[in-house]
């Protein structure tokens, strides 16, 4: 299990719950809890890399990364059907990736799927 390090957050937005599971999955690589939270149809861009289609896509891809051992969150924002999370992982060799994702809500319902993400990431030692 990665460990995670994140500031205390006043819990009155519903929506930053749905944005770190969403990361902790990815650091765990933990496709289940990834795709559990995204619409069938959803559009993830991989900026500078891929674009990824569908639900199944994006599985096969959360599939095959490799587990952190650390995460940090920086920033957890929500206004609407839009929001964006970033900080960083940590691999167990030290190489630390930071991250930037851009979501984009099905709706403004507490329950709405992700339908469409843009993740910049960068790696540095």
């Amino acid at each position: 299990m990665v460990a995670v390090r994140e500031a205390p957050d006043c819990g009155n937005a519903p929506r930053k719950e749905i944005l770190r599971d969403l990361v902790i999955g990815l650091a765990e690589a933990d496709a289940d809890a990834v795709v559990g939270l995204l619409a069938e149809d959803v559009r993830w861009s991989l900026v500078g890399d891929a674009e990824l289609v569908g639900a199944d896509a994006v599985r096969d891809w959360v599939a095959g990364l490799p587990a952190a051992d650390e995460l940090v969150f920086e920033a957890l924002l929500t206004h609407g059907r839009l929001a964006g999370v970033d900080g960083a992982v940590i691999g167990p060799d030290g190489a630390q990736e930071a991250f930037c994702h851009v979501l984009h809500f099905a709706g403004a319902a507490k329950t709405a799927k992700i339908v469409r993400v843009r993740s910049y990431r960068r790696t540095s030692r």
